[in-house]
């Protein structure tokens, strides 16, 4: 039995459909780990600029703290 052009064509129509999806799964893929790593990369940022700025909050709470203490005991001599 021999191919007819339609059959031909047909085959040729799903490779290409084949091909298509192929290349857009493969796509799809590498913006998804590209995503991922950008992602990473802010939430470190990000967890990196609160501990300093809990840190910092730290300090501010220590110096009022101790100024609160000395202020008190001068106050109650």
């Amino acid at each position: 039995m021999k191919a007819t052009e339609q059959h031909i064509n047909r085959s040729r129509q799903a490779r290409q459909s084949s091909y298509h999806y192929r290349i857009s799964k493969a796509v799809a893929k590498v913006a998804k780990v590209i995503l991922i790593i950008i992602g990473a990369i802010v939430g470190l940022t990000i967890g990196w600029l609160i501990k300093r700025i809990f840190r910092g909050i730290g300090w501010i709470i220590s110096i009022l703290s101790a100024l609160g203490i000395i202020y008190w005991i001068m106050t109650t001599l």
